[in-house]
């Protein structure tokens, strides 16, 4: 049930916001809490209804797709369903930047155009988007919240860490719009860029003062944070949710947070490019995937996985008319679904977010010569050593070699420890592989702010490792 603060924010002051800057935030909202009660075979209708009318305007007006359906003999009648996708080539980071203005909509005004970037492990990916896809983003997100027990004005603390978004230039008009936002909104937004014992402390004073309805944010600063209010024996912050994003949300760390916090944890999957694409609801039986806003592969080599299957993500976002990104490969790895959750909506599932590409080590399977992806040691390093993640990295420079970073020996790592780790990762690739460890100070965030326990330079998704 909304507050009467959350009813004036929502009802009024987004309505207001939308008619002075121009969204369309609130109508996107009403339409997408009604369409999520549509039956599944509804939901696919109006997906492939959208999908439709993305593939036309793209082939009329992006020249880098028009070039793509003439070098494949296609017309845009020739995709008419979401397994017709098949039939165009997967889109990658590179081929964007290769392509990049040729990606543009001629149709769309260049004073609609919205530049915009990601974080990620690299340089960003840039890329541009209308008003119009921010409203039907922003509208998907705060459904998802809404599934969790969340609604604008509830006391909201956040833990975020990407810089672009930390360093706005103070005294400009988006550093403005922020602050007087996140004041309208009661957030507190706090900056996890450190995960000392210091900065932990600070967190659980903050915490406690100002006792926030939800906290949201990236998953490994918020299970930290609850470690810590285990190990400290401080049991009175008591939110109402807990919703996850940005990182990988591992059962033991789900646990953990339970734990320290009282209430139930919803883990939130989105990017920067596409928007929400699809969030736990109450009965967390998978991945609701904002199906209106986005269609999402499972793919192996560009071919659909089965339930049950793991497959690099392909998604197409079905709202940016002015850089529409089709079978767009995110760099994540999911596993479909062909479940109904018995929640009422008709939105299609997805079991689970299984990682991402450049978390799965690559393993030469030996009686087939292919290299395969492994993952299953990520969930169990989580509880494998006495310290969390944050406190070491697993690098694979290449098959033959890996490096695995640690913070503090002698702290938080003994030497059984650091051997227990080298043993297990010589299980998963085998004895020919060179484990390099290397004692370092600080082991900081990525530039997107996510802190993530294994890197793999070797992709055992792409063609050139698979074959």
């Amino acid at each position: 049930m909304k507050s009467v603060y959350s009813s004036i924010i929502e009802d009024l002051l987004v309505p207001f916001y939308d008619i002075v800057r121009q969204t369309s935030r609130s109508k996107c909202r009403r339409v997408l809490e009604k369409t999520q009660y549509l039956s599944r075979q509804e939901i696919d209708c109006l997906q492939t209804y959208n999908l439709r009318l993305l593939i036309e305007h793209a082939y009329k007006s992006v020249p880098y797709y028009h070039n793509v359906f003439k070098e494949r003999g296609l017309k845009p009648h020739d995709i008419k369903t979401i397994l017709d996708l098949e039939k165009l080539p997967v889109l990658t980071k590179a081929t964007i930047r290769q392509n990049f203005v040729d990606l543009i909509s001629r149709e769309v005004s260049r004073n609609e155009l919205i530049s915009y970037s990601t974080g990620g492990t690299g340089s960003p990916l840039r890329f541009y988007i209308t008003k119009e896809k921010i409203s039907w983003e922003v509208a998907a997100e705060y459904r998802a919240y809404a599934w969790a027990g969340y609604r604008l004005g509830d006391r909201c603390f956040m833990f975020w860490g990407a810089r672009r978004d930390l360093n706005l230039p103070k005294f400009s008009f988006t550093y403005y719009a922020r602050e007087f936002a996140g004041l309208l909104q009661r957030t507190m937004v706090v900056d996890p860029f450190v995960l000392s014992e210091e900065a932990l402390s600070g967190f659980a004073a903050a915490l406690r003062k100002f006792k926030p309805q939800v906290i949201r944010g990236y998953a490994m600063p918020v299970y930290m944070t609850a470690k810590f209010l285990v190990e400290k024996g401080i049991d009175d912050v008591r939110p109402r949710t807990v919703i996850t994003s940005a990182e990988m949300l591992f059962d033991p760390m789900r646990k953990t947070i339970q734990e320290a916090f009282g209430c139930p944890v919803f883990d939130h999957y989105g990017s920067r490019e596409i928007g929400a694409i699809a969030s736990e609801c109450e009965l967390h039986s998978g991945h609701h995937i904002s199906a209106e806003n986005v269609v999402v592969e499972f793919a192996e080599n560009g071919k659909s996985v089965e339930p049950g299957q793991s497959g690099v993500l392909l998604l197409t976002g079905l709202r940016n008319y002015a850089m529409p990104l089709i079978r767009y490969e995110i760099g994540d790895v999911g596993e479909p679904s062909d479940e109904t959750c018995r929640c009422g909506r008709g939105l299609p599932l997805m079991k689970t977010i299984k990682g991402y590409e450049s978390q799965f080590l690559g393993v030469r399977d030996k009686s087939s010569g292919r290299i395969i992806p492994i993952s299953s040691h990520i969930d169990f390093f989580i509880d494998l050593l006495k310290s969390p993640p944050p406190n070491y990295r697993i690098i694979q420079e290449s098959l033959s070699h890996v490096v695995i970073k640690i913070v503090a020996k002698g702290k938080n790592y003994s030497d059984e420890d650091v051997d227990l780790l080298v043993r297990e990762l010589r299980d998963c690739l085998g004895n020919d592989v060179e484990i390099e460890v290397q004692f370092v100070d600080t082991l900081p965030p990525l530039p997107s702010g996510k802190r993530s326990p294994v890197i793999s330079k070797v992709n055992p998704f792409q063609d050139e490792f698979s074959k």
